[in-house]
C-alpha cells in the first residue's frame, strides 16, 4: 500500500473534501437565518475557520506533522490516549455515515424519488472501501486526476446561470443583524471547516513538508471562496425565499439552465460535481478511522478493517435519522458544537504536550 502524497495533491484533497458536501446544503442552511445576507455569513465562516485551523495546523507543526494518533498516544499514554483516538475513530465513521445519508437523500430527494437509498448507499461504500484498500496515494491520484473536470464543471455552471442573476435579490445588503448574520454563519464553521481536522491522520503521509501549513490553508481559503461564491450566486439568481424553501437550491437553480431547445437538464453536471467531492470525503473519512484503528490495533496493515468499517457506516447511515427534515435540522443546531468539542478536546491535548515538552 502507497500511501505518500504531494503537497499539490494534499491541496487538491483539501478542496474536494470542503467543497463537496457543503457544495449543495450550504446556501439554504446559512440563508435560513440570515435570508440574502447568507454569503455574509459563508464569508465568516470562511475567516473563522480558516483561524481555527491556523492554530491546528501550528501546533501540528510543532509535532513534525506526525500522525494525529501516534501524538495524541504519545503525549496522553497508553490508555487515555486510546480512548481518545476512539473517539476520533467514532468521528470519522460519523462523518462518513452522514456524508453517505446526505447522498442517499439528494439521489431519493431530487434525482430518482421511486428508488431505494440503500442503492446508493452501499454503491458509495463499496468505491469509498475499494479506494482505501489500494492506499491514500490511490486516493490523491484519482482525485487529482477529477478535481480538475470538477472545478471546470461548477465555472461552466455559473457561466450558464450568469443572464439569470439579480442583484435586487441581493439589496439590501446587511439588512439583517449581526446576530441573525453570525447565526447563519455558525451552521457552516464545522461543516465544513472543522470536520477537516480527520485530515490530521494524511499530513503525515506528505513527502515535502515544507511551507505544508501554506498549503493546507491555501486549500481551505480558495474551497472557502468558492462556497461563498456559490452561496451569492445561488441567492442573486433564485432570491433568499426560494433558496430557503428548498432542500438543494443549487441544483434547483441549474435545473432553469436550457443551452438549446435539445439540451436540457444541465444540473446533472452538478450533481456528478457534488458526488465526486462527496466520494472523496467519505474515503478520506473511512482512511482517517482505518489508520485510527490500525495504529491502536498495532497492525500492521488496516486492510481487516475494511469491510467492518463499511458495515457500520452503512448502518449508521440509516439509523441516525428518520427523515431528511430531521437530517438537516440536526446539522444546521448541532455539527458546529460537535465537531468543536473535538476540535477542543485535541487542541488541549497538544498544547498539554507542548507544554511537558513531548514535541
Amino acid at each position: 500500500m502507497n500511501h505518500s502524497i504531494s503537497r499539490w495533491q494534499l491541496v487538491l484533497m483539501v478542496i474536494s473534501f470542503l467543497y463537496g458536501s457543503s457544495f449543495l446544503m450550504a446556501p439554504g442552511l446559512t440563508a435560513f437565518f440570515s435570508f440574502q445576507d447568507a454569503w455574509i455569513s459563508m464569508f465568516f465562516s470562511v475567516m473563522i475557520g480558516l483561524l481555527l485551523n491556523v492554530v491546528w495546523m501550528f501546533l501540528l507543526k510543532s509535532y513534525g506533522y506526525e500522525s494525529i494518533f501516534w501524538i495524541v498516544e504519545h503525549v496522553g499514554g497508553k490508555w487515555l490516549g486510546t480512548v481518545i483516538n476512539l473517539l476520533i475513530v467514532f468521528y470519522a465513521v460519523h462523518l462518513a455515515s452522514y456524508v453517505v445519508r446526505n447522498l442517499s437523500n439528494f439521489m431519493v430527494v431530487s434525482i430518482s424519488p421511486m428508488s431505494n437509498q440503500w442503492t446508493y448507499q452501499i454503491m458509495i461504500i463499496l468505491l469509498a472501501v475499494y479506494s482505501c484498500y489500494y492506499g491514500l496515494n490511490n486516493i490523491a491520484r484519482v482525485n487529482e486526476f477529477l478535481n480538475p473536470w470538477m472545478l471546470l464543471l461548477f465555472i461552466i455552471s455559473v457561466a450558464l446561470t450568469a443572464n439569470q442573476f439579480n442583484f435586487n435579490h441581493l439589496r439590501p445588503v446587511f439588512e439583517q443583524s449581526m446576530k441573525s448574520i453570525l447565526h447563519g454563519s455558525y451552521t457552516t464553521i464545522a461543516f465544513p471547516f472543522l470536520d477537516i481536522i480527520l485530515l490530521g491522520s494524511v499530513l503525515t503521509y506528505v513527502k515535502q513538508k515544507e511551507k505544508l501549513m501554506k498549503y493546507y490553508l491555501t486549500g481551505i481559503l480558495f474551497a472557502g471562496m468558492i462556497l461563498v461564491l456559490t452561496i451569492f450566486l445561488t441567492l442573486g439568481t433564485q432570491g433568499p425565499y426560494m433558496v430557503i424553501r428548498q432542500p438543494y437550491p443549487t441544483f434547483s437553480m441549474m435545473r432553469d439552465i436550457t443551452l438549446i431547445k435539445n439540451f436540457e437538464r444541465v444540473e446533472a453536471l452538478v450533481a456528478v460535481v457534488w458526488i465526486f467531492g462527496i466520494l472523496v470525503k467519505i474515503t478520506l473519512s473511512l482512511f482517517a478511522a482505518l489508520k485510527g484503528l490500525q495504529h491502536i490495533s498495532r497492525h500492521e496493515s488496516y486492510t481487516s478493517f475494511l469491510i467492518p468499517a463499511g458495515i457500520i457506516t452503512f448502518v449508521m447511515s440509516n439509523e441516525i435519522h428518520t427523515n431528511t427534515v430531521d437530517y438537516t435540522d440536526w446539522v444546521a443546531k448541532y455539527w458546529t458544537l460537535f465537531y468543536f468539542t473535538l476540535y477542543l478536546i485535541l487542541i488541549i491535548v497538544l498544547i498539554m504536550g507542548k507544554a511537558r515538552k513531548k514535541s
